[in-house]
């Protein structure tokens, strides 16, 4: 089981729920790196359920893995322990006390030295190779098999978007006897490839200013891996649109207490290398995607053509969703109709795991079309 530790000083110090049912972890990879984030385990497994997912939390940039646990109200152990579903989320590869390859703070070593990035690779591409290498089989050992979970579902935000799917297609082309864990689904939001005039522009007015407050300085910002901070009211905006949209008027003050560097890597690839892979990529995922836009997304422009656009290119997926939610900002999980995108979330990570299980089943029923239609309507 995961290894009990004491949460870092960094950690505790990005920490915003007083009142947090998920506990602290650290585990070792296979590569010999840290991980470290957050879980919950329901109380007790329903006793109907034939398949039960392990719903796998992956945040963006500037965030950490207490973005799904940022205040009492806006917190996924809710619905975990509502609907009986295991949750787990995880720091990426070099943020907090996550190893990495560009920094490692696991280690006494700024960088260690140990972990480099596969030769010919790109930013995305590594930590793709790490989340399904590496993160993705220990969280699986650690917290799948032990509390009977049956798949895995990804719940991936912002960044990790293109990270997870370029995971996911390397995923789909393994020989199943090599797989080290069963992908049922994954969900996707707060990407897509058109931003908003006003994100651009602030972003820019940001990073020239050479003024910085020390309240503005993230924790552990280093100007030799991180683009200069935004600024914590820009990061709230970010995160939680206009003022009204997120309901809760503290949530704002708690986003900017989390907020975490900014890699420079992230952004560069973000506009320059994402958007010529992008269509390889999405070709290779073989699994059911959900996948939505905040209608008040800050970074990218929440509309229908952009919602459309992005879902047209996984065309070997068996199922693709994807919509605006109406109300939302660009953390869908924070805004008015939070509660609703949980419930979603986790009934999607449901429904592709009972799905699977059912799919496996032996004796399973022939589809009408497929086998003899009942009397009463054949002779209708």
């Amino acid at each position: 089981m995961a290894k009990k530790t004491t949460p870092s000083e960094l950690h505790k110090a990005l920490t915003t729920n007083p009142s947090s049912h998920l506990e602290h972890f650290s585990i070792k990879l296979e590569n010999g790196a840290t991980l470290t984030g957050i879980s919950h385990v329901p109380a007790s497994e329903p006793s109907s359920s034939n398949g039960r997912p392990l719903l796998v939390g992956h945040h963006g940039a500037t965030c950490s893995s207490h973005t799904f646990d940022t205040s009492p109200e806006d917190t996924a152990s809710i619905y975990s322990q509502m609907l009986g579903v295991p949750f787990v989320a995880f720091n990426r590869p070099n943020y907090i006390d996550s190893s990495g390859w560009l920094v490692d703070r696991s280690s006494s070593e700024p960088a260690n030295p140990h972990f480099k990035a596969k030769e010919g690779n790109s930013f995305f591409d590594e930590e793709a190779r790490w989340v399904h290498e590496f993160i993705l089989p220990a969280l699986w050992t650690e917290f799948g098999i032990p509390n009977g979970c049956t798949t895995l579902v990804t719940l991936s935000h912002s960044m990790a978007v293109p990270i997870i799917i370029i995971a996911i297609s390397s995923y789909s082309t393994q020989a199943a006897h090599d797989r080290k864990f069963r992908w049922a689904g994954a969900i996707l939001y707060g990407f897509t490839e058109v931003h908003t005039k006003h994100s651009s522009d602030a972003v820019v007015r940001d990073m020239s200013d050479p003024h910085r407050e020390p309240n503005e300085i993230p924790p552990g910002q280093d100007a030799r891996i991180h683009i200069p901070p935004m600024k914590p009211d820009t990061m709230a905006d970010l995160m939680c649109g206009p003022e009204g949209v997120v309901p809760d008027t503290k949530v704002r003050g708690l986003v900017k207490q989390a907020i975490q560097p900014f890699l420079a890597a992230e952004v560069t690839e973000m506009d320059a290398w994402w958007p010529q892979h992008a269509a390889k990529y999405k070709a290779g995922v073989e699994i059911p995607i959900l996948y939505a836009l905040g209608e008040y997304d800050w970074v990218w422009q929440g509309s229908k053509r952009n919602v459309d656009a992005f879902c047209k290119g996984f065309v070997n997926a068996p199922r693709i969703e994807g919509a605006v939610v109406a109300g939302a900002p660009h953390a869908i999980h924070l805004g008015r109709t939070g509660r609703g995108w949980w419930v979603r979330c986790f009934g999607f990570a449901i429904e592709v795991a009972e799905s699977m299980a059912f799919g496996e089943e032996e004796g399973r029923p022939d589809n009408f079309e497929q086998g003899e239609w009942p009397v009463e309507m054949a002779s209708a």
